[in-house]
């Protein structure tokens, strides 16, 4: 299949994954942790800034080989790693279990399987055959169901994701038509860096940007976050004028911009604009929280995908990656 049919069916996956059985932890948890990396890490991202930390719940994804050391015996860890082999992955599930905490693991078979069959820690499985990134779909609603379904998260998101879901079918033949948005974004970044800005509630959503422009076009990307890149990184789009020439910045908005956010794109373009090649502002659409932000992502989703086609690149192989997975496994 080629990436652009794995991005078809993200609408899909969010319906099926609404149909899996409930899964019920056996605790309840005044922590949670994400554990992954890459396109299975996104997930656990986009929940825990977007939505639990609306809650009263600490959350906080893990990037890394071990878990931080608040993780105890009253901390949901939520471990995902699609392969079920990832490296860092399955020593973070490990510290995870010696800390304490309960396990539920989000994945399609491998290593993970089986250590967490062995240790009583329920899995969630997924189909196999796709590239992790292809996966949100399922490793977002898996998990968002599985806090859902625990009292951790309020139900009306269920309906939310089936809305989703439906404007996600609908936005497909709009965003794979001559002229669109996400193609006309795809040409201002060909040969060009692209900068991807969001404010800090929907961090995840510049990440998610810059992370598939990496793996399917095979090409370099910056994400940042509002306000923050205004106490230093503004001051940086000026040297070397050769190569920030080269810069395209694309400030998403999520419906919902703090007042002061606004402006702040409002200014910043306006005092950059000289600097670097050009800019736009992409508006999500979408009646709640979880359309808007699925929206921006298919929107970039098809970004990265038109422009590994201006690339001449096969968005779905990932040479070095598999190459460095290699390596380390000797």
């Amino acid at each position: 299949m080629k990436m652009i049919d794995y991005i078809r069916e993200m609408p899909h996956h969010i319906e099926r994954a609404l149909e899996y059985e409930e899964v019920k932890i056996g605790i309840k948890p005044e922590t949670i942790i994400f554990a992954g990396m890459g396109g299975s890490a996104i997930a656990g991202d986009l929940i825990s800034k977007v939505l639990l930390e609306k809650t009263g719940y600490f959350s906080q994804v893990i990037r890394d080989y071990s878990v931080p050391g608040f993780v105890n015996k009253n901390t949901l860890a939520i471990v995902t790693s699609y392969s079920g082999n990832t490296e860092e992955t399955l020593s973070s599930y490990e510290d995870a279990k010696n800390k304490g905490a309960f396990i539920v693991c989000i994945t399609s078979g491998g290593k993970l399987t089986e250590l967490a069959n062995k240790d009583g820690f329920p899995v969630i499985k997924v189909p196999e055959g796709y590239p992790p990134r292809a996966a949100l779909g399922y490793l977002f609603t898996l998990s968002l169901k599985l806090l859902v379904d625990n009292g951790i998260l309020d139900k009306s998101l269920l309906d939310e994701m089936k809305k989703t879901a439906r404007l996600l079918l609908s936005l497909q033949k709009e965003l794979e038509s001559d002229e669109n948005v996400a193609r006309k974004i795809a040409d201002k970044f060909y040969r060009r860096i692209p900068l991807i800005y969001a404010q800090a509630s929907m961090r995840p959503l510049a990440e998610r940007w810059r992370a598939q422009i990496n793996e399917n076009a095979k090409a370099f990307a910056h994400s940042s976050e509002f306000s923050e890149m205004n106490h230093n990184e503004i001051a940086g789009l000026l040297h070397p004028e050769s190569l920030v020439k080269q810069f395209f910045a694309v400030y998403l908005d999520d419906g919902d911009l703090h007042e002061r956010i606004k402006l702040r794109y409002t200014f910043t373009d306006d005092l950059t604009r000289d600097s670097i090649s050009g800019s736009l502002t992409l508006r999500a659409e979408g009646e709640s929280v979880l359309e808007r932000m699925f929206y921006l992502i298919y929107v970039g989703d098809y970004v990265s995908v038109y422009l590994a086609d201006y690339y001449k690149e096969d968005a779905v192989e990932i040479k070095r990656i598999s190459e460095l997975k290699r390596r380390l496994s000797q």
